[in-house]
């Protein structure tokens, strides 16, 4: 069973009769089994107390008689691509009967819990399934036009019988000289000015038309879940290992879907106690003593951030933010003013875009260099003499900043988080001073420890 995202759903409602049957079993039954293997989010099935349909009549006695084969409305809201995948079965399944659809809007949908994360909740039921896979043979060209339009970011390969055998990120593709650098650039590259353009063209095409295949790009040392297991071990290998996302298979190897931290972080629950041991990519978190015994989900962020936040000032000159962001392992560094107020937000995007064109490609070609591993430092100042306005941090950053205060809850920091697809937050105090961020691994550390 998969969690629904906020956001366009498929509601699906289907009409029976309660003495309906499916090979012996009452139709009802059938159907929510149906739905329940095929991973739905959820069935609800209602006995009418009255009603009629296209077959029904009157008896001739006049009134009103209760029948025991009573009206059954089962209701369903889940992601369209699911619902559309089960109608022709369900549409088998139906002798007689209705079924109709209709788009709705998911406002809010969790399981939250007071404490913890659930000891019940298994993989399966928060996984995702519909995934996108490659075979073994498949040309490397093909898996860079899916990864570089895709909304995921690493691609499954299987073999005949959907057995996994590794995964191909865009990592991997860079790594074995594919790709010049990550995808954020190379989409944002594309479509600014012809140089610019040109400038990622020229590599990514000689890469594309490599004799190489899924099997020799991809990363066969795989971490892989069960579905059996609890998402609270799920939630621990993630943490032990800076994964940010897992393969489910089945014991045989069979490819059953995919977790990830933001699947985790859906369930909306937290924790009062943090682990006091520092996990790779993360710093230790600040934290002080829990407020007036209130539950965790309750308790301000302020208490679990990282103060470790690469900044610059807002007159920091263009190479100096250059050189800060390739060593930040956010990828983004945080503008802030003489009082320490939060003025924006850079990322090697922001830059790209922002400074004049025929600087762009000498900038590329530092990234690129730098994706790759090429040691040394990069010799960001001769770019100064190229940068047209854009000189300093104030005329290049993202002035529209995604953040939280220290006081706001752990579970709206949580809600926050996902609405907005961001992956850290800035947190600020009553006066946006920056005080720390919080990203998606500090928020499942705290969904992890025990009630």
């Amino acid at each position: 069973m998969s969690l629904l995202r906020k956001g366009k759903a498929m509601a699906l409602t289907i009409y029976i009769g309660e003495a309906d049957q499916w090979h012996g079993t009452p139709l009802y039954v059938a159907i929510v089994q149906l739905l329940r293997d095929a991973g739905c989010a959820g069935a609800t099935v209602t006995r009418a107390v009255a009603g009629y349909g296209a077959g029904a009549r009157l008896h001739e006695e006049g009134g009103w008689r209760w029948s025991s084969d009573a009206p059954i409305v089962i209701s369903v809201v889940d992601a369209p691509y699911r619902i559309q995948r089960l109608l022709p079965r369900l549409q088998e399944m139906l002798s007689g009967g209705l079924m109709t659809t209709q788009e709705v809007e998911v406002l809010k949908y969790t399981h939250a819990r007071p404490r913890g994360l659930s000891s019940k909740l298994t993989v399966q039921q928060v996984m995702e399934t519909s995934l996108t896979t490659v075979e073994l043979d498949t040309p490397v060209a093909t898996v860079v036009d899916l990864l570089l339009d895709a909304p995921f970011r690493a691609l499954p390969v299987v073999d005949s019988q959907q057995h996994l055998k590794g995964l191909i990120s865009t990592g991997d593709l860079i790594r074995a000289g594919v790709l010049p650098m990550r995808r954020g650039l190379l989409r944002t590259a594309r479509e600014l000015d012809s140089s610019t353009a040109r400038a990622v063209e020229t590599p990514l095409e000689q890469g594309k038309q490599s004799d190489l295949t899924a099997q020799d790009v991809m990363n066969t040392q795989v971490r892989t879940v069960e579905p059996t297991m609890q998402v609270k071990e799920a939630a621990q290998i993630m943490l032990e290992t800076g994964l940010r996302r897992l393969p489910v298979v089945e014991s045989d190897g069979t490819l059953r879907g995919m977790v990830t931290r933001a699947d985790l972080l859906q369930l909306i629950v937290t924790s009062p106690l943090i682990s006091s041991q520092e996990s790779r990519g993360t710093q230790p978190l600040r934290r002080s003593a829990p407020l007036n015994n209130l539950p965790p989900q309750q308790q301000p962020v302020g208490q679990y951030l990282n103060p470790d936040v690469a900044t610059v000032s807002s007159e920091a000159l263009l190479g100096d933010v250059i050189d800060a962001l390739l060593v930040s392992p956010l990828k983004r560094v945080v503008v802030v003013d003489a009082e320490g107020r939060v003025a924006g937000i850079i990322s090697d995007v922001d830059i790209l875009a922002q400074m004049q064109a025929e600087a762009r490609p000498g900038l590329l070609q530092m990234l690129s260099n730098w994706a790759r591993g090429k040691p040394g430092h990069v010799p960001t100042g001769a770019l100064q003499t190229h940068t047209g306005k854009a000189r300093v941090a104030a005329d290049i950053m993202n002035r529209d900043v995604i953040m939280v205060s220290e006081t706001t809850t752990v579970q709206e920091t949580i809600e926050r988080m996902i609405s907005t697809g961001r992956k850290v937050l800035p947190v600020v105090d009553e006066q946006k001073r920056l005080q720390g961020i919080v990203g998606r691994t500090d928020l499942l550390r705290i969904l992890l420890e025990e009630s």
